[in-house]
């Protein structure tokens, strides 16, 4: 690969990795900050049921916020996975004989609209989710999460 071809590549792989790190680091790690598979998207299920237990959630509302999460981190899921076949296929783009910098940009531009729709949605649903609770409860979930924080 000649110089030229070396730096248009590395250009282009930063972004791609400045938004797959935040993905990955937001959304894949480890413990009780992380992941996006059944099993993590049950154990932050299961965590926030015993933090909604705490501050006096009724069943009603259990159920309510349980049902917002889990749809909002399938989808989640969903758009990680979408993200990690796009970064395949920036790799055959940008390993192949000649450069198709269209078809490069048109797929950059799709996982910068789907990464953004998929934050929006989350936010969203955190959102829905917060307004099952009183103000008074939501005050009450604050403190829990803080103290689960150390914050």
């Amino acid at each position: 690969m000649s110089h030229s071809r070396a730096k248009l590549a590395a250009l282009i792989a930063i972004p791609l990795v400045i938004i797959g790190g935040a993905l990955a680091y937001a959304h894949q790690g480890g413990g009780h900050h992380g992941g996006s598979d059944a099993r993590h998207i049950e154990m932050h299920l299961d965590h926030m049921a015993k933090m909604l237990t705490k501050i006096g959630a009724s069943e009603a509302q259990k159920a309510q916020i349980d049902g917002i999460l889990r749809s909002a981190f399938t989808q989640l899921k969903a758009a990680k996975d979408g993200h990690h076949a796009a970064f395949g296929q920036f790799h055959e783009m940008l390993f192949a004989p000649s450069i198709d910098r269209v078809r490069i940009e048109s797929l950059r531009a799709e996982q910068v609209k789907a990464l953004d729709e998929a934050s929006r949605n989350f936010a969203t649903a955190f959102a829905d989710a917060a307004e099952v609770l009183s103000p008074e409860q939501r005050a009450a979930l604050a403190q829990e999460v803080r103290a689960h924080h150390g914050g």
